[in-house]
């Protein structure tokens, strides 16, 4: 009788460490920050400013008969 206890108690704790092991594991990946952390609120304007400053630059013109 003592060793059926014995081993549920064994097996009950082998369980909890695994799940702890498994949410210790999981919280890092999910805590990862996109950004840099300068302090910089990120909002669409800065986004939409960004990608013009990548595909067309000041100097260069587009003309309405180009885009169509």
């Amino acid at each position: 009788m003592n060793k059926k206890i014995i081993s549920i108690f064994f097996l009950l704790i082998l369980m909890v460490s695994i799940a702890f092991a498994y949410i210790y594991f999981n919280q890092g990946e999910t805590n990862q920050n996109q950004y840099d952390s300068s302090g910089k609120n990120v909002n669409d304007t800065d986004v939409a400013n960004e990608i013009d400053d990548m595909f067309i630059e000041e100097d260069d013109e587009i003309e309405i008969g180009e885009i169509v």
